[in-house]
């Protein structure tokens, strides 16, 4: 009895670990799964050629049409199409913009290669976002040209990200401080070029210290934020009348250092992305009547991007949930309603369509008419000169 027990338990866990695992190879590459499925040719899932019960079907069958694609595959287990999605789809694919409710202007979304341009302004259509973008996460030049190309002026490009990456994988903290390193002196002569002919509104975002809330340690670095890099970033966008996006944590002497770069150049514009990130509404409230040149992206605040793990550890980094917003935070966002501006900072089509969610049900339902639309997209399209 024991040795039947223990071999059905055996049995059990390995049928049961197939069926994660096997979840996981497809999660990893939606076209393939459908490739694995599709007898009959047509790119698509049939409910006769489906494996599983009908009910899994109709769960990921979106659009109830009786087929599943590799689209669907990806949103149901929220990862990004390998590739991109759109290859060989045009800009009218992407709909129109819904303006039934106050439009957005998502200053902290990333041009990521593995997103087709088309899906990021479907998305951005159907949530009623007008204008979204930052700096790229990889791919440099190309991958935000190709953005630019197909979105417009609805892009919102910042340059030089991945690069100021790279330099710090390659030479670490000291070459992100290096005004004559020849990587950064290369990236100022793209991004002066791109600036002329009216190609970037910014540069950044730049990890001047994500010590402690960024993921990936390879990333991970507490730069000088106010050396002679990035005072070199903010005299060139205050040239351009553009800004630069940069991610400081709140540590009291990145903070002293913020407000140094800050009062070097009073009419360069600063985006503080996410706020200071585990900032308090006070302490916040502190560096803006300071500085009137900084404003706050509210990215990253509030959830899917702030993850529960993190919320559950340190609370106060959620500024605002899925119809809430704090207190204290709604008190300074009224009290200042001209430096704040809002974000989603994600990758995937359902997280993205969470993040506006959130951002309209927690943060600007909670606001006064006027304040909500200036933190919707009138900040960022001052600020940015978007048209």
């Amino acid at each position: 009895m024991y040795k039947k027990s223990t071999i059905n338990l055996l049995v059990s866990l390995a049928v049961g670990l197939g069926i994660v695992f096997s979840s996981v190879v497809w999660a990893k590459n939606p076209v393939n799964v459908v490739k694995k499925m599709d007898h009959d040719g047509d790119n698509k899932v049939s409910l006769n050629e489906w494996p599983k019960s009908p009910f899994i079907f109709n769960k990921i069958d979106f659009n109830g049409d009786g087929f599943i694609t590799a689209q669907e595959f990806a949103k149901k287990w929220g990862v990004p199409m390998p590739g991109g999605s759109s290859t060989n789809k045009s800009i009218s694919d992407a709909g129109s913009l819904d303006e039934s409710n106050t439009i957005i202007a998502d200053v902290h979304m990333h041009p990521h290669p593995e997103n087709h341009p088309i899906d990021q302004l479907t998305w951005m259509n159907r949530n009623g976002v007008k204008w979204a973008g930052l700096g790229e996460i990889k791919g440099g030049r190309a991958i935000r040209e190709k953005y630019r190309q197909v979105m417009g002026n609805r892009f919102i490009a910042f340059g030089g990200q991945s690069t100021l990456n790279s330099i710090y994988l390659k030479y670490g903290v000291k070459g992100l401080e290096d005004a004559d390193n020849r990587m950064f002196r290369s990236l100022m002569n793209t991004l002066e070029d791109d600036f002329a002919s009216g190609k970037l509104k910014g540069v950044g975002e730049i990890f001047g210290n994500n010590s402690k809330t960024n993921p990936n340690p390879k990333v991970r670095r507490k730069t000088q934020i106010d050396a002679p890099t990035y005072r070199e970033v903010l005299d060139l966008v205050e040239k351009y009348n553009g800004a630069m996006s940069i991610h400081v944590q709140m540590d009291n002497d990145s903070i002293e250092q913020l407000e140094i770069l800050a009062d070097h150049n009073p009419n360069g514009n600063i985006i503080w992305a996410h706020c200071g990130n585990n900032s308090y509404a006070y302490e916040v409230q502190e560096v803006l009547e300071k500085h009137q040149n900084i404003y706050c992206d509210l990215a990253a605040r509030h959830s899917p991007k702030l993850k529960d793990k993190v919320i559950r550890k340190r609370p106060h980094q959620e500024i605002f949930t899925e119809y809430n917003l704090n207190d204290d935070w709604r008190e300074l966002i009224e009290d200042m309603p001209d430096r704040f501006m809002v974000g989603t900072d994600t990758k995937t089509e359902t997280h993205y369509d969470e993040g506006i969610d959130n951002i309209r049900n927690g943060l600007l339902a909670n606001l006064s008419q006027a304040t909500a639309e200036k933190v919707a997209y009138k900040n960022a399209q001052r600020l940015l000169d978007l048209h």
